[in-house]
C-alpha cells in the first residue's frame, strides 16, 4: 500500500482521525515537512511485520554466508546433536 502524503500541519489538524485510520484500516501516511526528513506512520502490526521481514532477510544472509564458508552439518550430525541434547535435558530434570 502506498502511503498517503500529508504535511505536518495536516497531521496536527487531523491527528485523531489519522491515527484511527492507521490503526483500524491499515492506512499508511508519509509526513513530509518543508525541511528535514519525512517520516512514515503505520500500524503496530505493519511495523512488527516489517521488523520480522528484516530479521528473516538477515538470517538468510547469514545462512548463505555459512554455506559459502562450509559451515554446514549433515542430516545425521544434526539428528545426533538433537538426540544428545534430549538425553542431557532428560538427565537434568531428574531429582
Amino acid at each position: 500500500m502506498i502511503p498517503k502524503t500529508i504535511s505536518p500541519t495536516e497531521l496536527r489538524q487531523n491527528l485523531y482521525e489519522i491515527v484511527r485510520e492507521i490503526g483500524s484500516k491499515g492506512h499508511r501516511y508519509l509526513v513530509t515537512p518543508n525541511e528535514g526528513e519525512a517520516v512514515v506512520m503505520c500500524s503496530r502490526e505493519d511495523f512488527n511485520g516489517l521488523l520480522a521481514k528484516i530479521e528473516l532477510l538477515r538470517d538468510i544472509r547469514c545462512s548463505e554466508a555459512d554455506i559459502k564458508a562450509g559451515r554446514t552439518y549433515s542430516t545425521a550430525e544434526v539428528r545426533e546433536s538433537i538426540e544428545r541434547k534430549k538425553r542431557q535435558h532428560g538427565k537434568s530434570k531428574r531429582p
